[in-house]
């Protein structure tokens, strides 16, 4: 990681951008497994724009031979946490994990190895079988393009209303840089966020939620613009939300 001063930046205006997408069930699903594995492949096309360092595996009961989900009767366990070596664990509400593992770094062969411990683990009654919820990411960076107005540095001020917040900065071995994690008790969202859910079928919930990410022309909007082209590409299909800065 690179060190440097810390360093102004132009106030940002939250403005916003909420948009979920569905994706067809497969016609060829054979276990759960494959419908997680479809599921994180949002993760490889929004890598270039945000990066979690951890995930919660929420986890539901679904009829057999149906994949129709139920929030009754709930399974023994109902979330799990994965998480980066390096990574704080978050301190929220929720309940606390059943289980929490950790690996180095996070990739989808870890992330689908936890998933069937928890198939293997998780019980619910007789007539359904344990299916995840949703994937929740926790802990995201984001891509952060530096310009001439932004030097090497480890913090960006940075101006939402009338708060300034001093957001951490990580300069990676690749010279990419990126924004955050922010800390728990920061009282905004990062630029990006998302959600993977099932609910029959698969929805991605993807929020943009202020600064560059939003401004047409900027290095950022650029990637996340080639994120959502990679999704729809995909066969991700925009269902709801009407995008004001990005063609779909």
């Amino acid at each position: 990681m690179e060190k440097g001063p810390v360093i102004g930046f132009s106030e940002y205006r939250p403005h916003g951008e909420s948009l979920t997408f569905t994706r067809g069930f497969p016609a060829d699903v054979e276990s759960s497994e494959v419908l997680f594995a479809d599921a994180l492949r949002v993760r490889d096309h929004l890598a270039n724009v945000v990066r979690p360092t951890g995930f919660d595996l929420w986890f539901t009961c679904a009829i057999e031979d149906t994949y129709i989900n139920v929030d009754d009767p709930q399974p023994s366990d109902q979330y799990w946490e994965v998480l980066r070596a390096d990574a704080t664990a978050p301190q929220g509400d929720d309940p606390q994990p059943a289980v929490v593992t950790r690996f180095p770094v996070l990739t989808d062969a870890d992330l689908i190895g936890t998933y069937r411990q928890a198939l293997d683990t998780i019980t619910c009654p007789p007539g359904y079988f344990v299916m995840f919820e949703s994937i929740a990411p926790l802990g995201a960076t984001t891509r952060f393009v530096r310009t001439d107005e932004s030097p090497s540095s480890d913090v960006l001020s940075v101006t939402l209303w009338d708060d300034t917040l001093n957001l951490p900065v990580t300069t990676e071995a690749d010279g990419t840089t990126w924004l955050g994690p922010l800390p728990d008790a920061a009282p905004y969202l990062p630029p990006v966020t998302f959600r993977i859910w099932f609910d029959s079928i698969l929805v991605l919930t993807l929020d943009v939620n202020w600064g560059r990410w939003l401004e047409a022309g900027s290095a950022e909007h650029a990637l996340l613009q080639a994120a959502l082209d990679a999704l729809l590409a995909d066969d991700w299909q925009l269902t709801s939300g009407e995008p004001r800065h990005f063609e779909l």
